[in-house]
């Protein structure tokens, strides 16, 4: 069984899409309904529950994880997200049904048993920014899914997962905390009007399962884009489309909505910095369409690339790390020197949250141990968007030697909307 390669999640996917009245919120899974606000006459309370003949404690109809594939997995029909093969379907045009036939695109977090990223077609492009040559990335689509090489959970077995980096800075070796990992543990089921349902404090079920994982105190919310158009859905796929302009003339929408028909379901980009991604000058994109940081109509805004760090770390503590820990020792005798994770380079732009096809065949990448030294299956891919280790080449050419406009990839160069 496939423990747990590394516990990053942002942008995860796990709602059932709809165009309702609460941010990300969607089908059973609506704040508003399940806390009473919208009035006491809730549905959606019997699509989980059964008061006396529930056969998961909770009164859920059966254990999570198999009741989240009842409507996120590869023969669900009551979500358009399809969480094992990493794709997003369109909405039905058949009445109470959610799901359609035909594929809108592959899912951002990639899936648990099948992902469609294009980890072996990946291209570059250099740039000039100020007195330096600068590389942008981007992962394509492929057009078939392909077997995963690491996963965020044991989908079949999700106790005993490990939180690499998890706890506070330690002298002594300690790689992490151990936890039982399940969808619940990430997203709250009921919504909450966070980003992808995200749980502002993660972790698992440390305590009631004897884990040693220590569980954060403070929370960490990822706020959500503002609601699209009447009609839209959200988007969660790899599709990046620049939306509407808001009132605030430095933010642009981008991809929060879905925009069926138009585009082939393998188009994308998986690293998911820029829009578009060969773009030396634009802005750095926000996932979730959020802006930096300021104001967007007299709202305080943080951007989402802080809000994904902090709150990745909630689990992974010790791998958060500030510009220049590349070359100051945090003093942790496992997590030492560490890649910064802020500015332009949150977890997600090098990592999946739910699983990855990758393939690491080479001779250092393929044979990579976990963190403290403890066996890793051979050729675990790490929840990495590339093949072996060219995630780093995707940003960085420590030859200095490319010059400005240089373009590495497939050809024709890859065209993402």
């Amino acid at each position: 069984m496939r423990r747990l390669a590394i516990l990053i999640a942002g942008g995860a996917v796990w709602l059932i899409l709809a165009a309702v009245p609460a941010l990300a919120d969607g089908g059973p899974h609506v704040s508003t309904i399940n806390n009473g606000t919208a009035g006491i006459s809730a549905d959606s309370c019997a699509g989980c529950h059964r008061a006396h003949t529930a056969q998961a404690e909770y009164l859920l109809v059966e254990e999570v994880p198999a009741l989240c594939l009842t409507c996120h997995g590869s023969t669900g029909a009551g979500a358009t997200t399809d969480v094992m093969s990493g794709i997003q379907y369109e909405l039905s045009a058949i009445a109470n049904e959610v799901r359609g036939t035909a594929i809108l695109g592959a899912l951002r977090s990639g899936g648990f048993a099948e992902a469609r990223i294009g980890s072996g077609n990946a291209a570059r492009l250099a740039y000039t920014s100020g007195t330096h040559v600068r590389q942008l990335g981007m992962v394509p689509v492929l057009d078939a899914g392909q077997a995963v090489t690491s996963t965020h959970m044991d989908i079949t077995d999700p106790t005993s997962a490990i939180a690499w980096g998890n706890g506070p800075i330690s002298g002594s070796a300690n790689p992490g905390g151990t936890t039982t990992l399940n969808c619940t543990s990430c997203h709250n089921p009921h919504g909450n009007g966070q980003y992808r349902i995200l749980n502002p404090i993660p972790g698992g079920d440390a305590p009631a399962t004897g884990g040693t994982m220590t569980v954060a105190t403070v929370p960490a919310p990822v706020t959500d884009a503002p609601l699209p158009a009447a009609g839209d859905t959200r988007n969660y796929t790899v599709i990046q489309q620049k939306g509407t302009q808001g009132t605030d003339s430095s933010y642009l929408l981008y991809a929060s909505q879905v925009v069926t028909g138009g585009y082939a379901d393998n188009v994308g980009d998986y690293l998911h910095r820029r829009v578009p991604w060969n773009s030396g000058t634009g802005a750095n994109d926000a996932p979730n369409g959020q802006p930096a940081n300021g104001t967007f109509n007299g709202v305080a805004q943080t951007a989402f690339n802080d809000q994904i760090n902090l709150w990745c770390a909630q689990c992974h503590t010790r791998y958060n790390a500030a510009s220049g820990s590349w070359g100051a020792s945090s003093g942790d005798a496992i997590f030492n020197y560490r890649h910064p994770t802020t500015s332009n380079k949150p977890c997600t732009t090098c990592h999946v949250s739910h699983g990855s096809n990758a393939q690491m065949t080479g001779v250092y990448s393929a044979t990579m141990e976990y963190p403290g030294g403890a066996v890793a299956p051979v050729g675990d891919s790490r929840l990495l968007k590339v093949d072996n280790r060219g995630t780093c080449q995707a940003c960085h050419d420590p030859t200095e030697t490319v010059t400005s406009g240089t373009y590495i990839g497939p050809v024709p160069t890859p065209v993402v909307p």
